[in-house]
């Protein structure tokens, strides 16, 4: 599981409540990432000890990959939707994720990928 992906709680974060659908769907796009690249990286193992790509194994790729889209474009329309709801909860939880990120050594600014 992805570090951030857990409870708001867990985290020890004051998110008011129209925050929190958005936070969840950050937590499912990280998740999906992890998926993603965790399978990326295994198949890749398995391609430079000389192994070859099934079709299955291509299938799954490019199923986690469109999960992952669709993970991004919710989190995308979940922060649209806060900032029309409350700004101030929207600039909060943006906040809140560059913290989390940079705690995590993602300093590129951009804490939605």
């Amino acid at each position: 599981m992805n570090r951030l992906a857990v409870s708001i709680e867990q985290h020890g974060l004051n998110l008011p409540e129209p925050a929190r659908p958005a936070w969840r769907a950050y937590c499912e796009m990280l998740n999906s990432k992890d998926a993603y690249f965790n399978t990326f990286e295994e198949l890749n193992r398995k391609y430079s000890d000389g192994g070859r790509r099934s079709l299955a194994e291509i299938a799954h790729l490019e199923q986690l990959l469109e999960t992952h889209d669709r993970s991004v474009a919710g989190f995308a329309s979940a922060m649209r939707a806060l900032g029309e709801v409350s700004s101030e909860a929207h600039g909060l939880l943006v906040n809140v994720l560059a913290d989390l990120n940079e705690s995590l050594g993602t300093t590129d600014g951009n804490a939605a990928n």
